[in-house]
Formats: structure tokens, C-alpha cells, sequence
């Protein structure tokens, strides 16, 4: 039975789709010496990972689409385990580039599940809930409607990182979030014109993005370069960085509405 889960989820990740920095990342993600390197994905698809997508306020969820790291706003309004495929799941959602809010659908497939070496650490050695902690990498296609202007499919590798209580309970892992630098649901991936089939590079993720290249110049969280504040981050900076009241309601709104 071992063999034939290892040679299914080999089958899985080589038959992938995702674009070369999608790849790239999720070797990046299983070379990490903090997880085990055991496979645990057919032990974990009894669990249901999709409230962890769901947990985080829109405001903390960053994002860009394009070389010049043009904003990116992305909800995921539902998720839901497939009945019929385990590990596969369900999702729908909004995406908005300036003012141009468009519905998108597809699914998140699970291609690993790894254990954390250690257990996360609680602040000031604080006593954490966790009795096991890991990460999921997900491959995932999101098709924004054919017809629209300016539509197209993100498709990428999203890493998260959970944690189990004494419960059995799986939880989004927030408990480093005292901790500089903190960051959930990191997607690694591309978006694609239907119109014109070209791709651009497109990362998201939960308080920090991905791969941001030169766009974050924050230490403890998010801050915006100031070469890239014209491609949709002036209110970002004005709400976070100089404290505007307006700024913050804008930063608030519940634009996928």
C-alpha cells in the first residue's frame, strides 16, 4: 500500500501543471530543514484544510500581479472538500486589479503534507495548543469568467502552514505571529490572459507575500516600496504607515461585495 500512495503522489506532482517558479518554490518549501521529510499527505486527508484559507481579514491578505508588482486584491469567499476526489478541493472567490473586482472558480489539490521537526515556540516561552505542526503545498487553478475583459487563470503553489491540537482539531497556525515577519497562505504562481495567453508572475499570501522581490522593504511586516506606491498602494501605505482614518475604512471595505 505504501508504494502505491509514494508512486501516486509522484504521479501527481510530475504530471503538475504549475508554472517553473511554482515548481521552484515547492522545492524550495520541501527542502527545508525545519520539516521532516516524510510524506504525510495520505495520512492528512482526513482533515478538512479549508478554514484555514478562509480565517484571515481581507485587509492582511497582499498581493501583485505584473513585473512592476501592480496590487493585487484577492478574497476567497468559500472552500470545500471535493466528495469525490480526496485532497481536492473546491474554492471560488473575487480578485481586483484597480478598480476591477471579477469572480473567479477552481480548486486547490493537495500535493504534500509534511510535519514539523520541532513544535513552534510561544511568546516569551509560552506554553502552545499544538501536539503536531506542519505545512500543505497546493497546487491551484482559479478561472476568472472567459467572457470578461481582462480575464484570465492564476495557477501556482500555495504553501500553509497548520497546526493540530490535543482535540485532533487542525488549525490556520498563527502562533508566530508575535514574531517579525509572520506569514500564512503564500502563493507562488502566475496569472494568464485568456486574450493573449501571455502570463504575468502573480503571488498572494497572508500578512507577507511571496517572492516580492524589492516591493517589501519591511522589517517586522509589510511595507510597500515607495517604487512601486503609484501601482496601487497609496492607500496601503496611508493606512498602515501614516495612520489615516480614511485610508484604513478604504483598506477595510468589503470591496468582493
Amino acid at each position: 500500500m505504501k508504494v502505491k500512495v509514494v508512486a501516486a503522489v509522484a504521479a501527481l506532482v510530475v504530471g503538475s501543471t504549475v508554472p517553473p517558479e511554482s515548481e521552484q518554490y515547492r522545492k524550495q518549501v520541501l527542502a527545508d530543514n525545519a520539516l521532516r521529510p516524510a510524506e504525510q499527505l495520505s495520512r492528512y486527508h482526513r482533515y478538512d484544510f479549508s478554514p484555514l484559507w478562509l480565517k484571515t481579514p481581507n485587509e492582511n491578505v497582499l498581493g501583485f500581479i505584473g513585473q512592476g508588482y501592480q496590487r493585487l486584491r484577492i478574497k476567497l469567499l468559500t472552500a470545500c472538500p471535493d466528495p469525490q476526489q480526496p485532497g481536492r478541493y473546491l474554492v471560488a472567490g473575487k480578485s481586483k486589479v484597480n478598480e476591477t473586482p471579477l469572480p473567479f472558480e477552481g480548486t486547490f489539490r493537495l500535493l504534500h503534507v509534511r510535519e514539523a521537526a520541532a513544535l513552534p515556540a510561544g511568546l516569551d516561552g509560552a506554553p502552545v495548543p499544538a501536539v503536531k505542526a506542519g505545512i500543505l503545498l497546493a497546487e491551484y487553478e482559479l478561472k476568472e469568467p472567459a467572457g470578461q475583459r481582462n480575464a484570465g487563470v492564476f495557477r501556482g503553489v500555495l504553501r500553509t502552514n497548520w497546526y493540530l491540537d490535543r482535540h485532533g482539531k487542525m488549525h490556520y497556525d498563527d502562533l508566530r505571529k508575535h514574531a517579525g515577519a509572520f506569514s500564512n497562505n503564500q502563493a507562488v504562481g502566475t496569472w494568464q490572459s485568456y486574450k493573449t495567453r501571455r502570463t504575468k508572475p502573480c503571488n498572494w499570501g497572508d500578512y507577507r507575500i511571496p517572492a516580492a522581490g524589492d516591493l517589501d522593504q519591511g522589517a517586522g511586516e509589510f511595507s510597500p516600496s515607495d517604487n512601486y506606491v503609484a501601482n496601487g498602494w497609496q492607500s496601503y501605505g496611508q493606512a498602515w504607515v501614516e495612520n489615516d482614518a480614511a485610508a484604513r475604512q478604504k483598506e477595510r471595505a468589503q470591496w468582493w461585495k
